[in-house]
Parts: structure tokens; sequence; C-alpha cells
């Protein structure tokens, strides 16, 4: 009888998993990657847009691989907005889906780490840490009662969002007391979504909105652009390269 009761419940624990994996679209790389369908750019070693039977890649590659910042539309069911290492979906990232987001930490494909979801029907939000896709340690996000400072929840080493008296807002993770992943927006309009180093400065992976229809999504360096990016001004003029100290000097695109 206990090892039936075990058996029993292995095969529910399998069945949440691939239910709860179903609503993830995964995106599948083609048995060998070359330049004979790709779109525009380069493909192999670059900035490149590659099109799949479900959907389309735009961002960077190396050695024919999604590695790097990079958008994949799935025709049917969203976007994954974010970064990419050796074909997976790896590092900081936003998927956007028809039914359900998931934004935060991505290791080898799944969110893992720390993150959210959102459930767009119920409009439910599960904050926490996370993996495979599945919730392991869920943080409460609740009102403090304050105007300024920590005005909800844990702004330790938690969930939380921070209020500055000029008017700027940060809502995400904290360790210790600091920055750790989230969203920073500027009373001006200004936003930037992603990573922070210990002195709380946009850095490792991230995007930066200005209020005027800018946008950078890319790899930060203590405050700056340093890495490999993409931006577009408000008239969707593009630089697309390596950057340093918030300057473009290499260009790839």
């Amino acid at each position: 009888m206990k090892t039936k009761s075990i058996l029993l419940g292995l095969i529910w624990l399998l069945f949440v998993v691939q239910a709860g994996a179903q609503d993830i679209p995964t995106p599948k790389t083609p048995g060998k990657t070359n330049t004979s369908n790709c779109e525009s750019g380069d493909c192999v070693n670059g900035w490149g847009k590659k099109n799949f039977d479900w959907g389309y890649y735009e961002g960077f590659w190396k050695n024919g691989q999604r590695h790097g910042y990079g958008l994949f539309n799935w025709t049917e069911s969203g976007d994954y907005i974010g970064f990419w290492y050796n074909d997976e979906m790896h590092g900081y990232g936003c998927y956007l889906g028809s039914k359900k987001d998931l934004i935060g930490q991505y290791v080898n494909g799944s969110l893992h780490g720390f993150g959210h979801t959102r459930e767009l029907e119920t409009d439910k939000w599960v904050y926490g840490y996370f993996q495979t896709y599945l919730i392991e340690d869920e943080y409460t996000f609740y009102d403090n009662g304050v105007s300024t400072g920590c005005i909800a929840g844990d702004c330790q080493n938690k969930y939380g969002r921070y209020k500055w008296t000029n008017g700027d807002t940060f809502t995400g993770f904290f360790q210790n007391g600091k920055m750790f992943m989230g969203t920073y927006k500027f009373v001006s309009g200004d936003k930037y979504e992603g990573m922070f180093n210990s002195n709380n400065q946009f850095h490792g992976q991230g995007r930066f909105f200005w209020g005027d229809g800018g946008y950078y999504g890319g790899e930060w360096v203590n405050g700056q652009q340093s890495g490999h990016g993409y931006y577009h001004d408000k008239s969707y003029k593009r630089k697309i390269g390596i950057w340093s100290n918030g300057n473009l000097v290499q260009a790839m695109n």
C-alpha cells in the first residue's frame, strides 16, 4: 500500500509539471543552423533575423546560435524578449504570452531563479524564487502604509517597492537592502528593467525605455551601456553592436 501511494504521488507530480510546462512554448532549435533562411543581417556571428516554422528570432548570434540579447516571437502564443546563451533562453528575460507573463531569471530555457508571473485571465501575480517554472519560495507583496521609503513588501531580501521623495520608484527583488532585479521608474517617464549591482547601478542585463520612445536592450556595466546591445531612437533609427561607457564602438548592423 505504501509503495502504491508513493507511485501515485510521483504520477501526480509528473502531471503537474507537464501541465504547467504546456503553457510555455520552447524555442526549439533546427538540426543545423546556417544562413540559408536568414532573412536579414548576420545569423552566424552578429545581429540577424531568422524565420522558424513557429515564429522568428531577431537578435545577436554567436557561432550560429542565439546568444546575447534578442527577441523570439511565437506566431500564436507570445514573445520572449531577453538574453540567450548557446541557443537557450538564459539570463534576464521577459516572456509575454497570450495567457501568462513570466519575467525574471532564466536558466537553460526555463524560468529558474528570482522572478514573477502573471495570469492574464485572473490577473493573479506570483513573486518569488522559481525552479523550472514552478514556484519554490513565494513572497507576499503588501501595502506598508507609508508614502515614501519601502511603501510595499519587503525591501531587504525579498520583493518590494521603494519610493524616493523625488517620486522615483523601484519595484522588484532586493538583496541586503539593495536593488537586485526589477523595474526602476523615473518621475520623468523613463524606465529601466533588469539587473543591478551592489551599488544600485544598472549592471549586467537590462532594458531602458526613454519617455520619448527611445529604447536600449543589452548589457550594462556600472550604470552605462557596455557590451552587446540594441538601441533605437524615437524614429526607430537603430544602433546595434558593441557598446562602451554609453557609446557604440563597433556597429554590427
